[in-house]
């Protein structure tokens, strides 16, 4: 027993050290490469603003220093240079936009403390951020690249696995066939067999280690299902006597309930199956990004805002704005403006939708919905905080009342503030939705948009509104 445990022991401190003399260099090399592309970025910026480039005790090259140290020491420690994170292009992406960022704060706040804004030019600190930026983005780009030729997957990147499972899969499948886009070439597939006696599994155990000697695998990934799920526990001591790690691969129903965040509650944990309300800091950055582009887009548009008024105006008679009650977050009523599309302004109780040839829709108005432009005082509503610019597109009281009773997940549209446009709209849900059945599609997307809401991904739904307006139409 006791020479077991010195086998297992030893070839675990094998495996490691081999992984470890392979990876340490190449991570080197990646964190040396960002922290001097963030230094010469600003010596760039401090040259392109016609700044002195002198000693880092004057603040000019230090900052650079600085946002480096900082920007290469938060990447490492959120596993921005783990080789399996290096293929995945939109992950690194995002990853080093959000800590530039961050970088760029905290260089603002020391800057403040320490009252050495003076030291600082405003014009060296926006070229640096901006060629900085870039310069970090196109180098994972160019990461992307190399790390997709062969040479970089079997040396750097790529990691042998054996792949185990109860029983015969279909490696062609979605499951698996990724796998070698992210770093795990399999060099077998093993069939453990489910339902078996202790003995079949310690000869098949037997047989994995054999076969991991031969091929020299660092590791195992383990293809279970859900309904395979009670022969896991069974089968866990078994494993246990691999000296390599050992991976779970699930099936979708597992992968989404371990994707779930989770507390640790007395030895257990609680996996949280419907996300509560947005924290306060979630909060404030969609706020934030509301009244920023909210704002923007109204001094941007005012000429077209002030066009369609008049337009309105001359077109029929009646109120340029219509005013209708809505509800909000939690149900909350509130006041929405559009620009007036019809010749009536009455708040109706009937759940009549639009219709493409609607007798009561004037001729100006007809234009602005198929192009949205009726939504715009909706940005009025942003700036008092009664609308986002993303969310579940807010419905009349009538249509609320009705699918309420109805589609069962309606009510789940409320937990976030209705917004401009949604994900329900950018996939193909604009304008008059004229059957249950199409509602029901609608309240998928804002129900999947409510759980999975990230400020990425109200980003992603703005610049893809652009393109549903030009080529779907509403009415």
């Amino acid at each position: 027993m006791g020479a077991a445990t010195y086998d297992y022991e030893s070839a675990r401190a094998l495996l490691s050290a081999r992984g470890s003399a392979l990876q340490r260099p190449f991570q080197f090399v990646i964190v040396a490469a960002d922290f001097l592309l963030i230094l010469l970025s600003y010596v760039v910026g401090a040259s392109l603003r016609g700044t002195t480039v002198a000693a880092p005790a004057d603040g000019s090259v230090g900052a650079g220093l600085f946002v480096g140290g900082v920007f290469v020491t938060v990447a490492y420690f959120h596993d921005v240079y783990a080789t399996h994170r290096l293929l995945n292009l939109a992950w690194q992406l995002r990853k080093a936009l959000l800590i530039w960022l961050m970088s760029l704060a905290v260089l603002a706040v020391v800057a403040f403390l320490l009252d050495s804004t003076d030291n600082l030019s405003r014009g060296t600190v926006l070229v640096f951020a901006a060629f900085g930026g870039t310069c970090l983005i196109s180098l994972r780009v160019v990461w992307q690249a190399v790390f997709e030729t062969s040479f970089a997957r079997s040396r750097l990147v790529d990691r042998k696995v054996i792949l185990l499972s109860l029983r015969s899969l279909d490696l062609t499948s979605s499951r698996f066939k990724d796998l070698g886009r992210n770093g795990f070439d399999v060099v077998h597939h093993l069939v453990l067999g489910a339902n078996c006696d202790d003995d079949h599994w310690q000869r098949a155990i037997r047989d994995v280690i054999r076969q991991s000697h031969t091929a020299d695998v660092d590791e195992y990934l383990l293809a279970i299902d859900w309904n395979e799920l009670p022969l896991l526990r069974k089968l866990a001591p078994f494993l246990r006597v691999l000296p390599q790690p050992i991976r779970l691969l699930p099936d979708d129903p597992i992968a989404d309930l371990v994707a779930r965040p989770f507390l640790p509650v007395s030895g257990t944990v609680a996996i949280e199956i419907q996300r509560p309300p947005l924290s306060i800091f979630e909060r404030l950055q969609k706020r934030c990004l509301d009244v920023g582009v909210a704002l923007f887009a109204l001094v941007l548009l005012m000429p077209l805002v002030l066009t369609v008024a008049v337009l309105i105006k001359l077109d029929s008679p009646g109120p340029i704005i219509f005013r209708q009650s809505r509800r909000g977050f939690n149900g909350k009523p509130f006041e929405i403006w559009k620009f007036r599309t019809m010749t009536v302004c009455e708040d109706v109780a009937t759940t009549r939708q639009p219709t493409k040839k609607g007798v009561r829709i004037t001729r100006i108005g007809r234009f602005l919905r198929m192009t949205g432009i009726d939504a715009l005082p909706q940005l009025w509503n942003v700036l008092l905080g009664n609308m986002s610019l993303v969310g579940p597109r807010p419905h009349a009281l009538a249509h609320d009342n009705f699918y309420d009773e109805l589609i069962s997940k309606y009510v789940y549209r409320h937990h976030m503030k209705p917004g401009l446009t949604g994900w329900a709209q950018v996939n193909g849900f604009r304008g008059g939705i004229p059957t249950v059945d199409l509602m029901e599609k609608r309240v998928e997307y804002d129900v999947w948009y409510v759980g999975n809401w990230s400020i990425w991904l109200d980003l992603k739904i703005m610049a893809r509104t652009a393109s549903a307006v030009l080529f779907q139409e509403a009415y």
